[in-house]
């Protein structure tokens, strides 16, 4: 990530980690699956209340002054160990899409724009995340190198890795 879209953008999903009072673990929560073709993202929310799952471009992070926050999200309270969404579809139930047109960012002195996120764009950078995770950093060409039964989680915070669904929930678990 480029220094100016990193500081919107951490900005950004700080402020949303301040709402939820939580700071990310050390291991990843939320990692990609692929179900039928589609991009799934899947969050172990580890006794939470209220959580929230969401895709954002993370495209063009040196150029960061003038462009929007472009992202899909859902948010609500989980009523399972594992929640999945499938991106851009319907939210679980009892969950609902995240329309906000704005994030205040009043500490940093700005608002954030907010554009929706509609589909998923070649050759684009995008950040699966949640409130209290490690984001999973993908484009279009990394969804059919994850095999069924396979999940892309973080490796730390700035890479990936393909791994075992099980595995990655056993981690996951075992972060919480």
């Amino acid at each position: 990530m480029r220094p100016q879209r990193t500081i919107r953008i951490l900005t950004s999903l700080s402020l949303l980690g301040l709402l939820a009072a939580c700071t990310p673990p050390d291991e990843p929560l939320v990692a990609l699956a692929v179900h039928d073709g589609q991009p799934v993202g899947v969050l172990v929310p580890c006794d939470s209340t209220f959580e929230q799952i969401g895709v954002f471009e993370n495209d063009h992070p040196d150029d960061a002054s003038e462009r929007p926050l472009i992202k899909w999200g859902v948010n609500g309270r989980p009523t399972s160990e594992v929640v999945e969404v499938v991106l851009f579809g319907e939210p679980p139930d009892g969950w609902e899409v995240d329309d906000s047109a704005d994030i205040p960012a009043a500490e940093a002195g700005m608002d954030v724009d907010v554009e929706p996120l509609t589909e998923l764009r070649p050759g684009v950078t995008y950040s699966l995340s949640s409130y209290r995770a490690i984001s999973v950093d993908f484009t279009l060409a990394d969804l059919p190198r994850i095999g069924p039964d396979e999940v892309l989680a973080p490796r730390g915070r700035d890479s990936t890795k393909i791994v075992s669904r099980e595995a990655f929930l056993r981690k996951a678990r075992d972060s919480c």
